[in-house]
């Protein structure tokens, strides 16, 4: 995960809201419901909010942190609301209306999981919670396709600065602080790299936890 900054809702959600405050998210036309999911995309730098594989407008979906049923008062609270990957089994469609105990909107989540070069991820004890919720990969078999995905991503962006990462040593900080800096750093197109939070993260925890 990496940390989502909540923008202002979009002004036509706002006007939908105020003409009617009994209407609900099930009551939304698909072209708001559209509206709403560029705006969380775009403040997502292109990335689900949860696996931080890419995703456009058409093959996401508008996700409540915050179950629906679970708090049938947010369900338009814009603040509540990211846009999620529709891989099978996974982020958004894997918890189904399981509680987050840790999300995408605390800055915690940087933190509290841990990724490796292997592609799997581990963590705190609410992290782990949310991590088997969103079926992020904690274990080869609990999401191999995942796992195997960050794996090869991770090693494709290394390997773009021409280093192989078995090569990467402690000792080589200031090239790992410039990784760090690139990977965070938006395109032209105001997208970040598929996967690059979770190099910031294996840099931070495990290949210079000391930046």
């Amino acid at each position: 995960m990496r940390k989502i900054d909540k923008g202002m809702e979009p002004p036509s959600l706002t006007r939908f809201k105020r003409s009617d405050n009994t209407l609900r998210y099930r009551d939304l036309p698909p072209d708001e419901s559209r509206s709403i999911r560029s705006s969380c995309i775009t403040e997502q730098y292109g990335l689900c909010a949860y696996c931080c594989q890419a995703i456009t407008i058409d093959d996401a979906h508008n996700e409540h942190i915050e179950a629906q049923d679970r708090a049938p008062n947010r369900t338009l609270d814009y603040s509540n609301i990211v846009a999620s990957c529709h891989r099978h089994n996974q982020c958004g469609h894997g918890r189904g209306t399981q509680p987050l105990p840790l999300t995408p909107l605390m800055v915690e989540c940087e933190t509290e999981l841990k990724f490796y070069l292997s592609g799997l991820v581990s963590g705190s004890e609410r992290a782990m919670v949310s991590i088997r919720a969103l079926n992020l990969g904690h274990t080869q078999d609990s999401n191999r396709g995942l796992v195997g995905a960050r794996k090869q991503m991770v090693d494709a962006l290394i390997y773009s600065q021409c280093v192989h990462p078995e090569d990467l040593q402690f000792e080589d900080a200031d090239f790992l602080a410039l990784l760090m800096d690139d990977l965070q750093t938006p395109n032209a197109q105001q997208c970040l790299q598929p996967f690059s939070p979770v190099l910031v993260n294996v840099i931070r925890h495990v290949l210079a936890p000391t930046l």
